[in-house]
Formats: C-alpha cells, sequence, structure tokens
C-alpha cells in the first residue's frame, strides 16, 4: 500500500483525526488524574530551617519537633546577643515572628529593654548549652550562660533559659509564648500572711 497515497485520502485524514482525538483523550485524562493527586495529597512541606543541617517537615498550621527547637534556638540567639548598636535590628526581626495573641506585650517590653540598653551602653552575650523539648506544654526551652557587660565594671555571668512556644501559620513560624530568666522558671512564692499563724478567736466567755 502507498501509504502517502492512503494519508492523503479522506479515508486517511478521517483515520488520523481519530488518532488524535484519542491521544487528546489519553492525555486529557492523565491531567485530571494528576491535578486530583495533588488536590489530595496532604500539605506537607520539607524545609531546612535556620542552622538546621537536616530535613524537618512542617504544615499549615503544624510542624515537627526538630522544626521548634531549631527556631527557638535561633530566636534565642538573636535575643541573647544584643549590644547597643544591633537592639533596634533585634527589635524589628523578632517582631516578624510575634503571634498577634502576645504581639502588644512583647513590643511593649522589648522597647523599654532596648532604651535601657542603650542608656547603660549595656550589652549581652549568650552561649547556648542545652535544648529541651517539654512534652506537656509544647514549649521549647533554650538553657545557657549569658554575659553582660556595662557601665557596670565587671563582666556578670549568668545562668540563663529562653522558653518559646513556635507555632505555625501559613507554614510560617510564629512565636506564640516567650519568656526568659535565671537558671529555671522562678515559682511564685506562697504569700506570707498564709506562712504566719492566724490569731485565735476569742471563745465566749473567755
Amino acid at each position: 500500500m502507498d501509504i502517502k497515497k492512503f494519508l492523503s485520502s479522506y479515508r486517511g485524514i478521517r483515520t488520523e483525526n481519530l488518532s488524535y482525538r484519542v491521544i487528546c483523550g489519553v492525555l486529557l485524562l492523565s491531567n485530571l488524574i494528576l491535578g486530583a493527586a495533588v488536590f489530595a495529597r496532604k500539605d506537607t512541606v520539607v524545609l531546612v530551617p535556620p542552622m538546621l543541617r537536616e530535613e524537618s517537615k512542617v504544615s499549615l498550621k503544624k510542624a515537627d519537633q526538630k522544626y521548634q527547637e531549631t527556631w527557638a534556638l535561633y530566636f534565642a540567639l538573636l535575643l541573647g546577643n544584643i549590644t547597643p548598636r544591633n537592639v533596634e535590628f533585634v527589635a524589628a526581626e523578632i517582631e516578624k515572628y510575634l503571634a498577634p495573641s502576645i504581639y502588644q506585650d512583647v513590643i511593649k517590653d522589648v522597647v523599654e529593654q532596648a532604651q535601657g540598653i542603650k542608656a547603660a551602653n549595656l550589652s549581652t552575650t549568650f552561649e547556648p548549652r542545652e535544648l529541651v523539648f517539654d512534652d506537656k506544654t509544647g514549649h521549647v526551652l533554650v538553657k545557657g550562660q549569658m554575659v553582660m557587660r556595662g557601665a557596670f565594671g565587671k563582666p556578670q555571668n549568668v545562668g540563663k533559659t529562653f522558653e518559646f512556644e513556635i507555632a505555625v501559620k501559613n507554614y510560617y513560624p510564629q512565636i506564640a509564648f516567650l519568656n526568659a530568666y535565671d537558671k529555671k522558671p522562678k515559682e511564685e512564692k506562697p504569700d506570707a500572711k498564709a506562712k504566719s499563724k492566724e490569731p485565735e478567736t476569742p471563745q465566749p466567755g473567755n
């Protein structure tokens, strides 16, 4: 058979058009299946946050422990190493990650501390030594040593702990809780009045 003559004939053209339609249909079906698979899969993104040398998983509103620990360490180093020259940069950087629920309170404290650091010409250096993930609260504790230098002369070395709750919103980390204290969390002291013995109630007839 002469293929060129066959293809040029009416029957050949119809056969060729039918073949193209079948091929287009198959391609369309494969695209639909691929699109359905993309929408059906769980939204999980693999990221490498600052200072993390291994993979960490984060979804739309959730992240694994390694992700939270890495961001907590990053924030602790940022807050723990401050000078009068970089304090405004640190405040602006932390501000980007604050959750709305704590934004106003934290910004107020940061502004006050920034003013104090500049006035006292104070600088701090933080050396992290331990990362602790609290399963009960979901908080990350970054423990280490802080050296403070300022107008008071001799550097002061204190144990310091930064405590964070790292939340996730639209794959983006947020600081939902932030606290810093010396050595370990401060416990509330019992009320002094509760310790003292209450005066005896006078009895009738005495």
